[in-house]
Order: structure tokens, then C-alpha cells, then sequence
């Protein structure tokens, strides 16, 4: 089974919330495996409908591509917004991806 794995709850630099998660397995962009990506959920903005932006992304949570450039997984949304909806529909759209929390890791 696909999964997303929630790498990074919240990123910072996006307009919106961003969060980024691992894919696996990962998928491809421009002809680039991307393990990562980040969805950013952008508020409204007068009459401008809210948006879900999906991007491939860098282990940071960055855009792994120079112009924030919408993907496959990104669509509008009319508020009120869920944010957990909104991430679920998006991974949902880019491949069927489950969303996991990570496992906590032992403190030794």
C-alpha cells in the first residue's frame, strides 16, 4: 500500500499552512523520483477561492523545483477548510496515498 508519512508537521515560508510528508513509494515529477512532497492550504483571499497546493519537495520541505508550480493533487477548496480533509484529498489525487503518522522513536 502507497503511504505518506507526515515528515515535517508545519513549514514554514508557504502563504498557508504547509506540511510536509515522505511518499513510499515515491513518485515521479518531470521525470524525477521525489520522495517528498509538501501541500500548502492557502486561505481565501477576497473572492479568489482557498487552495490546496501539492509540490515535490527536498528532505527540508522545500520546493525541489525553482517556481512553485501546481501538481497533480492540487485543487480549490471552499471554506470552512479542513486542514487534515485538505491533506488527505491531495495525497489522495497524487496517487492514492495513505496518510501515517510517523513511529515515535526510543530515546536512549
Amino acid at each position: 500500500m502507497a503511504t505518506a508519512t507526515v515528515h515535517i508537521e508545519n513549514v514554514g515560508g508557504f502563504f498557508g499552512t504547509a506540511r510536509c510528508f515522505r511518499l513510499d513509494p515515491p513518485r515521479r515529477f518531470d521525470g524525477i523520483e521525489r520522495e517528498y512532497v509538501t501541500i500548502c492550504v492557502q486561505p481565501r483571499i477576497g473572492q479568489q477561492a482557498a487552495e490546496v497546493r501539492l509540490y515535490p519537495a527536498l528532505e527540508s520541505g522545500a520546493s525541489a523545483t525553482p517556481q512553485l508550480l501546481r501538481r497533480v493533487g492540487s485543487f480549490t477548496v471552499d471554506d470552512p477548510l479542513d486542514l487534515e480533509g485538505c491533506y488527505w484529498m491531495a495525497l489522495q489525487l497524487v496517487g492514492g496515498y495513505q496518510a501515517t503518522t510517523p513511529e515515535p522513536q526510543d530515546e536512549q
